[in-house]
């Protein structure tokens, strides 16, 4: 949890949500359910910004969010905090569970459709002067690197090509991109999502440091090279909560173990500046975030 002054929450949060803190102030004599239920920094009431994946939310970017309607329903495919002067994403949220942990479509598929092996492609909720495209990349020196995976998103045809939108692509190191990060995404995956007696529900958070000092500039001037990537993981099961992070230097990583990488939500959040999982109650978020435990994820 970062630490807000009151002056910065008022520049960052509508009237409505300042109502909603108002009426959050700690009453007397709570007993320990209500005081459970106390939460000074979440997100505004506005639509999917308080479900438990989202960071703090920064007014000064845009918000996308990309959905599909599998099993008559709506499900959130991913989620974006984009900064429309960078052209790249500040962050991109997303859950596993069991619905969108099925695997119903491949990434080869697109080579045997009408797409012609190429499925990358404009955000659509994005103009055409600030949504990146193959050109942004060709100076990079990189690939284009997914923060919602490809194969984080095989549950439905239309929710894997929503991870191809441009918006969702950072410009990664080919070895890092095919080598240790890709190795983090599996263990993500296999190791946690996708094992129910791990998790319930794997909420997660990704990107690239965009902030000033913190990256470097393609050649062509066009993208930001991160200097970091970083995941934030929050697992819930059976109504209790585990976190860790990852904070990784954008090479090629040779001879890395994860846990050389692990860091606690607190200290990841000094790292971003980004306030993961805000949308916890503040005493499990404060419990949760303030360490981890390496044996517990099975780093050890």
């Amino acid at each position: 949890m970062l630490n807000r002054s009151p002056r910065h929450l008022l520049l960052l949060l509508p009237l409505c949500a300042l109502l909603a803190l108002t009426a959050c102030n700690e009453p007397e004599d709570l007993t320990p359910d209500e005081e459970l239920l106390i939460n000074h920094n979440q997100n505004p009431a506005i639509k999917y910004a308080r479900r438990l994946e989202m960071p703090a939310l920064d007014r000064t970017n845009t918000l996308l969010t990309h959905s599909t309607y599998y099993r008559g329903k709506e499900t959130l495919t991913y989620s974006i905090e984009y900064d429309e002067n960078m052209h790249h994403s500040k962050w991109v949220a997303f859950t596993f569970y069991d619905v969108v942990n099925e695997r119903n479509w491949s990434r080869s598929n697109w080579y045997s459709t009408s797409w012609g092996g190429d499925p990358f492609q404009k955000d659509p909720s994005l103009s055409d002067a600030v949504c990146p495209d193959r050109s942004f990349f060709g100076g990079s020196g990189g690939v284009r690197g997914h923060l919602c995976a490809s194969a984080d998103r095989l549950y439905s045809k239309e929710a894997n090509e929503q991870t191809f939108y441009y918006s969702n692509m950072s410009p990664m190191n080919y070895d890092f991109n095919g080598g240790f990060w890709a190795d983090l995404e599996i263990a993500l995956r296999d190791a946690w999502a996708y094992k129910s007696t791990f998790c319930d529900t794997l909420y997660v958070v990704k990107g690239g440091t965009i902030r000033e000092g913190e990256y470097r500039k393609s050649n062509n001037g066009k993208l930001p090279i991160p200097n970091h990537y970083f995941m934030a993981l929050l697992c819930r099961k059976n109504g209790t909560y585990k976190s860790i992070g990852f904070w990784v230097e954008h090479k090629a990583q040779l001879n890395k173990i994860f846990r050389d990488c692990a860091v606690s939500i607190d200290k990841l959040e000094e790292l971003t500046g980004i306030d993961f999982f805000c949308n916890l109650p503040d005493k499990i978020e404060e419990s949760v975030e303030v360490s981890y435990y390496p044996s517990v994820w099975g780093l050890n």
